[in-house]
C-alpha cells in the first residue's frame, strides 16, 4: 500500500515536471524565430513598458537591464520581455496581466507575428473598442522590410487656481497628428510623428503645459493659441552597435527625478552610438542646442530672429560588475559661439583634456553613477556629477567647487504582498553648479535646465508611492521638498551673484567664496496625486492633481493647485 502511495505521488510528480517542461518547451519555440526580426526602432521615453523594466530589474528577473539611459529600442524591450516570459511564474497577479498586455503590445518583437493586431486600412476586421493592437494601416514583409501607420489625438483640461494672486482661471487643449514607423532589411529603422494642437480659453493657463510654454509659435502669437512639435530619426541596429540621428525625448539618470537629461527642455537633435555586449555598455550622442534668443529689427523685411546655437557632447561607459552592482562613469560638454567642433564627435577620447587642449572655453562635467541591488526587491542608486573642482580647495568655500549629488533608493519589497512601490530621492546641487562664466555654455537649451528645474544651490526631499490597483488602472501619490538659496537683489538694484541662477555664472565682482544655500532662502512645496486608467487599449483617461505652497524672497507667498485632465487615443 505505502509503495502505491509513493508511485502515485511519484507519478503526480513526473506528470507535472513533464507539463512544465513541454510548456517551457513550446514558448521557447514560439520565441527562436523572433530573433530574426528585432525591430530597429525605439520606444517612446514616457512609454509604460519602462516603468515594468525598472520594477522587473529591481526583483532580480531581468539582467543587463540600464535604466539609466532612456529609450531603448523595441528589439532590446522584446528582449527583457522575453526573458521575463520564462520567470513568469514570480510575478505577482497585476504583473502578470500587465505582461499579457504588453505581448499584445511587443508581438512581432517577441513572437514575429502580427494575429493580435488590427488596421483599418487593409484586410481584416477593425474594433476600436477591443484589446488588440490597433493601427491606421501596417505593412509586413518578414525579409525586407514593415511599416506601421497610427493616428494620435487628446484633449486636456487645465485648472489652475492661485488665490494670493487671484488666478482661477482653465483652459482645454486639444491635438491631433500621426506617427510613422518601421524596419528595413531587418536592422534599418525610421520613424516619424507629429501633431498640431489649439488651446481654447486661459493662454497663460496653457502654459503649465511644457510643450506649449517652450513653443515658438505659440510664443510667437499668444492670441492665437497654436501649437505644435515633430520628432523623428533614422536608426541602425547591429546587435551590438547601434546608431541613430534624429530627434525625440532624451533621459539621462537613475530615479524618477533625471538629474542629468530630463523633460524639462524642449527636445533636441542627436547623433547617437551604443555599443552593448551583456556585462559591458558604451554610449555617446551630440547635440545641437538653443541659446540666447534676440531679434534684429528691419524696416524693410520686418526683422529676423538672431538665434546663437550651442552643442552637448556625452559619453559614458557602465560595466554590470555583478547582477546586483552597476558602475558607469561619464562626461558631458557643452561648448558654443562656433560651428560643430570636431573634436567632440569623436566618441572616445577624453572631453576634460579636449577643452583644455582647446584653450579652455568650454565647460566639461564628469559624472559617476552607480545602481546596487543589495537584496530582491531593493535598489539604492547615487549619482554624482563635478561640474569644477579643486582638490586643494576642497572645504574652503571656493565658488569653484561646483557639483551634484543624487541618491535614492526604489523599493518593490511589498511585492508579494501588494502591488506597490516606493521611491526616496534627493538632490543637491552646490552653488554655480551647471552655470558657466561664458553664458553660452551654461547647461541649458532653449533657456530651460536640460536636467530637472532644479536651480544651482538648492537641495531637493521627493517621495513617491506608485499603486497598481489593476494591470490597466494604477496611481501613485509624490512629494517634493525644494530648498533654493536665491540670488538677492542689492540697493542699487543689482543682483547679489551666490550662484542661484543657471543663466548667471560667476562674475569677476563676485565674491570667491560662497556658502551652500546662501542668499535668500526660497522653499517650494508640492503635493500631487497621479490618476491613470486604460480600459481599452490604446485608450486612455489620466488625472493630475499638483498642490503648490511657496515661500519665495521678498516675503512672498503662495499657494496654488494645478489639475490636468486628458485624455488620449492611438488609432
Amino acid at each position: 500500500m505505502e509503495t502505491d502511495k509513493i508511485n502515485a505521488s511519484s507519478s503526480v510528480f513526473s506528470r507535472s515536471l513533464y507539463s512544465f517542461m513541454l510548456k517551457r518547451i513550446l514558448l521557447l519555440f514560439s520565441i527562436i524565430p523572433s530573433l530574426l526580426f528585432a525591430q530597429a526602432e525605439y520606444v517612446s521615453a514616457n512609454n509604460p513598458v519602462y516603468d515594468f523594466l525598472n520594477r522587473m530589474e529591481t526583483l532580480k528577473l531581468i539582467e543587463h537591464y540600464n535604466p539609466f539611459e532612456i529609450p531603448k529600442s523595441r528589439g532590446e524591450i522584446g528582449e527583457f520581455l522575453k526573458e521575463i516570459l520564462f520567470k513568469e511564474n514570480k510575478l505577482d497577479e497585476v504583473d502578470k496581466k500587465i505582461l499579457e498586455d504588453l505581448k499584445v503590445e511587443f508581438e512581432y518583437e517577441i513572437y514575429s507575428t502580427l494575429s493580435f493586431s488590427e488596421r483599418i486600412i487593409g484586410e481584416g476586421s477593425y474594433n476600436l473598442f477591443s484589446q488588440k493592437e490597433k493601427y491606421l494601416f501596417f505593412y509586413n514583409d518578414e525579409e525586407r522590410a514593415n511599416l506601421f501607420i497610427n493616428l494620435i489625438s487628446q484633449g486636456e483640461i487645465i485648472y489652475r487656481n492661485n488665490s494670493p494672486l487671484d488666478i482661477n482661471s482653465s483652459t482645454s487643449l486639444g491635438y491631433y497628428g500621426g506617427e510613422i514607423r518601421g524596419t528595413l532589411l531587418k536592422k534599418f529603422g525610421f520613424f516619424l510623428s507629429g501633431y498640431n494642437g489649439q488651446v481654447f480659453g486661459n493662454k497663460e493657463t496653457a502654459r503649465l503645459k511644457k510643450e506649449v510654454a517652450y513653443n515658438f509659435k505659440y510664443n510667437l502669437e499668444p492670441d492665437v493659441g497654436y501649437f505644435d512639435e515633430t520628432s523623428g530619426y533614422l536608426s541602425a541596429d547591429f546587435d551590438l552597435l547601434k546608431l541613430k540621428f534624429g530627434r525625440d525625448r532624451l533621459l539621462v539618470g537613475h530615479g524618477q527625478i533625471k538629474s542629468l537629461i530630463a523633460d524639462n527642455s524642449p527636445m533636441f537633435d542627436y547623433l547617437s552610438l551604443n555599443i552593448n555586449y551583456e556585462f559591458l555598455n558604451f554610449s555617446y550622442f551630440h547635440g545641437k542646442l538653443l541659446d540666447n534668443i534676440s531679434f534684429a529689427g528691419d524696416s524693410i523685411t520686418g526683422g529676423a530672429n538672431i538665434v546663437d546655437e550651442k552643442y552637448i557632447g556625452y559619453h559614458r561607459l557602465s560595466f554590470d560588475f555583478s547582477p546586483s552592482v552597476s558602475l558607469g562613469a561619464g562626461e558631458i560638454i557643452i561648448y558654443g559661439k562656433r560651428g560643430i567642433d570636431l573634436s567632440y564627435l569623436n566618441p572616445f577620447t577624453f572631453y576634460k583634456s579636449i577643452e583644455h587642449s582647446n584653450q579652455d572655453r568650454d565647460n566639461a562635467m564628469l559624472f559617476f553613477d552607480l545602481n546596487v541591488k543589495p537584496i530582491s526587491g531593493l535598489k539604492v542608486f547615487t549619482t554624482f556629477l563635478i561640474d569644477d573642482i579643486s582638490l586643494g580647495k576642497i572645504g574652503s568655500g571656493w565658488y569653484g567647487n561646483q557639483t551634484l549629488l543624487h541618491t535614492g533608493i526604489f523599493s518593490s519589497n511589498l511585492y508579494e504582498i501588494a502591488p506597490v512601490d516606493f521611491s526616496i530621492e534627493y538632490i543637491r546641487v552646490e552653488p554655480y553648479t551647471l552655470t558657466h562664466h561664458l553664458t553660452g555654455n551654461n547647461f541649458t537649451h532653449n533657456g530651460y535646465n536640460i536636467g530637472s528645474d532644479l536651480q544651482p544651490n538648492s537641495e531637493l526631499f521627493f517621495s513617491q508611492i506608485n499603486y497598481r490597483f489593476n494591470h490597466r488602472l494604477r496611481c501613485s501619490v509624490s512629494f517634493w521638498l525644494t530648498i533654493h538659496g536665491a540670488n538677492p537683489p542689492n540697493d542699487n538694484g543689482s543682483i547679489k551673484n551666490v550662484g542661484g541662477d543657471i543663466n548667471l555664472g560667476h562674475r569677476l565682482m563676485d565674491s570667491e567664496t560662497v556658502k551652500f544655500l546662501d542668499g535668500n532662502l526660497e522653499y517650494l512645496r508640492r503635493f500631487s496625486f497621479s490618476f491613470f486608467y486604460e480600459p481599452i487599449n490604446q485608450i486612455s483617461f489620466s488625472l493630475n492633481i499638483n498642490y503648490l505652497s511657496s515661500s519665495l524672497q521678498n516675503s512672498v507667498n503662495f499657494r496654488e493647485t494645478q489639475m490636468f485632465f486628458i485624455i488620449g487615443a492611438r488609432i
